[in-house]
């Protein structure tokens, strides 16, 4: 039963380290891959970014860090706002969905007095927006999303380092236990001996006396 137990620990440490080894290669490969293509980093479907202008200001403030899903032109509504890469300026911009058309966009920033110029074709959207992570405003200056991924990779780096120590740590200690176990056992086994051989000592010296 213990041999069982210990089998299924293992089993799972091994896993839980297999996992986060995976999860970061899956986060440096994405980053990488976002970097060449320039654009956020999807993590699971997931971007983290900040806003480096007011164009959406009171909703969004000026480096504010904001969380969006990746989506498709059909999942998108009015009055939802959107992250999408803009053809004329070459970047990703975050505006407000003010008119659905059939096979366009019409977006604007909640600061803008003007819509936005630019049609939004469905080859462009992004990302939709879910909130805005008002814990990262320490970072007032701003970092990049790919930093933030680089810290999150740094995070999981130092979780296999754990898990590793933790897995070494336990099959030390197992088997440490393991040779005290065999050491009882011996020592045991020479007290049985030992015992075993002055009860024939005994009997030998009774076994004189009486011949005498």
């Amino acid at each position: 039963m213990k041999k069982k137990k210990g089998l299924v620990k293992s089993i799972v440490e091994y896993s839980i380290g297999f996992i986060c080894l995976f999860l970061c290669l899956y986060i440096s490969v994405e980053v990488i891959r976002a970097n060449v293509e320039g654009r956020p980093p999807r993590i699971f479907n997931i971007s983290v970014s900040y806003t480096p202008t007011g164009s959406m200001e009171p909703t969004i403030m000026t480096n504010d860090y904001v969380m969006f899903v990746g989506t498709d032109f059909d999942s998108v509504n009015e009055q939802d706002i959107i992250v999408y890469k803009s053809k004329e300026q070459g970047i990703y911009i975050i505006h407000r969905v003010i008119e659905k058309h059939e096979d366009y966009l019409i977006t604007q920033g909640d600061n803008n007095p003007i819509p936005d110029t630019e049609r939004i074709t469905p080859d462009m959207v992004y990302g939709k927006y879910v909130m805005t992570l008002g814990f990262m405003s320490i970072f007032s200056g701003g970092i990049s999303q790919n930093l933030i991924f680089v810290i999150i990779f740094v995070i999981f780096i130092i979780m296999i380092i754990m898990q590793v120590i933790s897995i070494v740590i336990t099959n030390k200690n197992e088997k440490l236990k393991k040779d005290i176990e065999a050491e009882k056992a011996k020592l045991k086994e020479e007290l049985k001996m030992q015992i075993l051989e002055e009860e024939l000592k005994k009997l030998r010296e009774q076994n004189k006396n009486q011949n005498k």
